[in-house]
């Protein structure tokens, strides 16, 4: 609770903040961009800078916006994904230039980065996307990211971009995620059903709070409920980085959080933290295929911190290369763990249930490894 007794010091403390701004967030009542909201995020974003913060946004309201410039019926939601994505091609100029007239004013200069799941889930652009971001914040600009919509497909799209800006975590190695919304943060049941209905200022357990949380309404314009921002949360909690989910919309409580005052809900991060490369493997490692391990297998890797060898493997499902990543399952199914595979699926196949021995006599010294995934290249999963 210290975090509430001196939440100022606290927030000192936070030295590259990643903002995510939902769609609600920049809208008025008539569901069109609002030049106010804009304006509020940008006070926010440069005040914070005023403290010797770097500031990483991550905005929604590209397909609200292009629906407006196109004067498409906001009320209307049964759109294929082609016109979404002619919206979202609209819309996100709509945002850039509210965004880039608004930073200007200040003396700060935007730089807009779409991204697609694959960006994230692709080490290798992965780690491209983070030397741009870092280069534009060693530049002194501010990195605007929204989902790439315009290309992206159902298979490879983030659920939303309350999932997507708790990857952005990762992906920038920041000290604390912000999600503004139009509540005022997180409360015991549903505000606009319950009138008794009280708000909560910290959680500190966000992996149980999440299992008995039910609330899971989404609003007309945007895609993530409630339940959305607290697994962004808990996708935060496990990299160590601390969540605050607090009203976009409300002036007041944007000005409090600047004075140093709390606004909205603190979610604490876990004590147990995973270090970066084991959490871009749970949530940022796009699956090529899957290995069904034996309860041996299993117990060796959850117990004993042992790498998965071919002597465990009862059956392989999918096509994928060394060096895809791979979900490990039990018999039935479930799945405990998610790695980097060490050879094709082809050899893994052929080696399958052997010990390193069997596999020496039949291929030859050193011909197969019998390491299918090495223990430094992979996690126990959780939820």
């Amino acid at each position: 609770m210290e975090e509430l007794n001196n939440f100022k010091k606290y927030l000192d403390s936070k030295k590259r903040i990643v903002i995510k701004i939902g769609t609600q967030v920049l809208l008025n009542e008539d569901g069109k961009p609002s030049s106010s909201a804009f304006k509020n995020i940008c006070d926010l974003s440069f005040s914070l800078i005023g403290q010797k913060k770097e500031v990483i946004l991550v905005s929604s309201g590209a397909i609200a916006a292009g629906k407006d410039l196109l004067n498409i019926n906001s009320e209307l939601n049964n759109f294929s994904i082609p016109q979404k994505q002619a919206f979202a091609a609209c819309g996100q100029a709509v945002l850039m230039r509210n965004y880039d007239s608004c930073f200007k004013r200040r003396g700060l200069k935007t730089a807009q980065i779409l991204l697609t799941k694959e960006d994230i889930s692709i080490r290798r652009r992965f780690t491209n996307a983070r030397n741009t971001i870092y280069e534009l914040l060693k530049n002194g600009v501010v990195p605007i990211i929204n989902e790439n919509d315009t290309v992206s497909y159902e298979e490879i799209k983030f659920s939303d971009n309350d999932h997507l800006s708790a990857l952005v975590l990762n992906l920038v190695c920041a000290d604390l995620l912000i999600i503004l919304s139009n509540v005022k943060g997180v409360f015991d049941k549903n505000p606009n059903l319950y009138k008794d209905a009280k708000p909560v200022k910290i959680i500190n357990d966000i992996k149980n709070y999440i299992k008995n949380f039910k609330e899971t309404s989404k609003s007309l314009h945007g895609t993530g409920g409630m339940k959305s921002k607290l697994y962004a949360s808990f996708i935060a909690s496990s990299a160590g980085i601390d969540t605050i989910i607090m009203s976009g919309k409300d002036k007041k409580s944007l000005n409090s959080l600047i004075a140093g005052n709390l606004s909205g809900t603190l979610i604490n991060s876990s004590i147990n933290k995973i270090n970066k490369k084991k959490h871009w493997l749970l949530f940022g490692m796009e699956k090529a295929g899957e290995i069904v391990a034996d309860e041996g297998a299993i117990r060796a890797i959850t117990y004993e911190n042992k790498s998965l060898l071919a002597g465990g493997i009862i059956k392989i499902k999918g096509d994928f290369k060394k060096g895809d990543g791979i979900y490990i399952v039990n018999e039935d199914g479930a799945l405990f763990s998610k790695g980097i595979a060490n050879l094709d699926s082809g050899d893994i196949k052929k080696i399958k249930g052997l010990s390193s021995e069997e596999i020496k006599l039949k291929f030859g010294e050193d011909k197969i490894s019998s390491l299918v995934v090495h223990k430094d290249k992979m996690v126990i999963s959780v939820l």
